[in-house]
């Protein structure tokens, strides 16, 4: 049985070396219909227009006549699932614009188009994101030769040089025909101690595709991808909340002796709860107003995670530094 998660990913596996946590939405059991107008209308990810943390480019079947549309659909609902009900088939496609023919791929993931820029607009807010592994289940029927991939991406905005530094890493590109569904496991590659703040997830039916230059894409129309059951996995012990209910704010990072946590509203009973690398329960403060400051002096150097809880429920989470 699949458990779809809104606002969480799935709590710890108790007896393993990591705890693999499902993404909201991330096994496509929930879809909205979109109604473009009486002859067209089209299945996207969520429950709504901002309950998708994953989404898909079928927004571009609301381009108008005016300006050449409507644009394809490339992501569909399908009952050919690896469990469950739903899973997603992407197809690639192309989009005629007047004489240029613009390559679609069937993507599905953290990205939104841009239809001023034509491309599409990659990453979610993700604060202190450090997963292990993206792994997901898929099928492959390509064309021509082309490939599909999977893609995760943890990245940090660099204020200085106006530019994406990239944090960390992970790809899978598979160039033949793949007939059952098969797991994909993707390692995260990091080459940065830098903290987080943006993560992006792409599974693509066509892996030519250029994400800044749209028209520069390649592939092959009819290229068909099958996904269900897209998950991350963390170190044992920690879990990450990629659609939090409150807002945590934490500074200075690197801490020294105090640690201030601002919330974006208060939280009745909270708690905030600091764990070690590992994923052990180091200790358990009572924020009760909306700022609060933390002795964090006993701490020995390294990286900490925490949960933000209200009870048992689980509000925000994330990590922090302690640097002497």
């Amino acid at each position: 049985m699949k458990h779809f998660i809104t606002l969480v990913l799935l709590a710890f596996a108790m007896n393993y070396g990591y705890s693999q946590s499902n993404l909201p939405n991330g096994d496509f059991e929930n879809w909205y219909n979109i109604i473009v107008n009486p002859s067209l209308n089209y299945d996207e990810l969520g429950t709504g227009p901002t309950e998708n943390w994953i989404s898909t480019l079928n927004s571009l079947a609301q381009v108008p006549p005016s300006l050449q549309g409507p644009g394809p659909v490339t992501v569909f609902k399908t009952t050919d699932k690896y469990s469950g009900t739903y899973a997603a088939k992407g197809v690639s496609a192309l989009f005629q614009l007047g004489q240029i023919p613009i390559f679609i791929p069937g993507m599905i993931g953290t990205a939104v188009m841009d239809f001023a820029g034509i491309r599409a607009l990659l990453g979610k807010p993700c604060a202190n994101c450090k997963p292990l592994r993206f792994k997901g289940f898929y099928k492959f029927e390509p064309v021509n030769g082309d490939s599909c991939a999977a893609i995760i991406l943890l990245s940090k905005w660099n204020s200085t040089a106006k530019k994406r530094d990239t944090i960390g890493y992970g790809r899978m590109v598979q160039k033949s025909a793949v007939n059952t569904y098969t797991q994909f496991d993707i390692p995260v590659n990091y080459t940065s101690s830098e903290v987080v703040d943006s993560m992006t997830l792409l599974v693509v039916s066509s892996a030519g595709v250029n994400f800044i230059k749209f028209m520069e894409s390649q592939g092959q129309v009819g290229s068909t991808m099958y996904v269900d059951e897209l998950t991350l996995e963390y170190a044992e012990g920690i879990q990450q909340v990629l659609m939090p209910e409150v807002a945590v704010h934490i500074f200075p990072n690197p801490a020294t002796d105090i640690l201030n946590v601002e919330l974006s509203k208060v939280v009745k009973g909270g708690s905030f709860e600091i764990y070690s690398a590992g994923g052990k329960l180091i200790g358990s403060y009572q924020v009760s107003t909306e700022k609060s400051s933390l002795p964090v002096y006993s701490l020995p150097n390294g990286s900490y995670y925490f949960r933000l809880m209200e009870g048992k429920s689980i509000l925000n989470t994330g990590s922090f530094v302690i640097n002497r």
